[in-house]
């Protein structure tokens, strides 16, 4: 009897615990150049060989000097979908490259652009990640044409 609970036991742990290979909510936050804040949302698929596709959202503000009255006049939001291409698998860690579309608006100005960058996952015990992403964003049709910066974030399975 000893052994058949602990057979049970044994395996529910296996079927509740995350792996690198779970569906995972993203929550990341940083700095892009020129001068600008950023917070990004998303969801994050799987697929084979540690490969992955993410569906996100994302806002920012470009600040202005002086910030006292202006800080929120530069927002922008976007979306986009980007697939991420494994290109080393590390221990407890993974190095993607990122590359996909994006739209959004600025100031009352729509545009449509191309994300592209690299994300560097270290996975905890308890499934969580840890998310150090590089990104380039190239925008076309308004004056916002180049975003690149750094983001730290967590991925939390589900």
């Amino acid at each position: 009897m000893k052994k058949i609970l602990l057979a049970i036991v044994c395996s529910a742990f296996t079927v509740l615990s995350a792996s690198a290979q779970d569906k995972k909510f993203t929550l990341n936050a940083g700095f892009l150049f020129p001068q600008t804040l950023n917070a990004m949302i998303g969801y994050e698929h799987p697929m084979s060989y540690g490969n992955a596709v993410e569906i996100y959202g994302e806002i920012g503000n470009h600040w202005q000097k002086p910030t006292s009255s202006r800080f929120w006049k530069g927002y922008y939001w976007d979306g986009g979908l980007v697939y991420k291409h494994r290109l080393v698998r590390y221990k407890n860690g993974m190095l993607r490259f990122r590359l996909g579309p994006q739209f959004g608006a600025t100031q009352k100005k729509f545009f449509i652009g191309l994300e592209a960058g690299f994300e560097y996952s270290y996975v905890f015990q308890n499934g969580w990640e840890f998310s150090l992403i590089q990104k380039n964003n190239v925008n076309f049709l308004h004056g916002d044409n180049f975003r690149n910066g750094l983001l730290l974030g967590v991925k939390i399975p589900f």
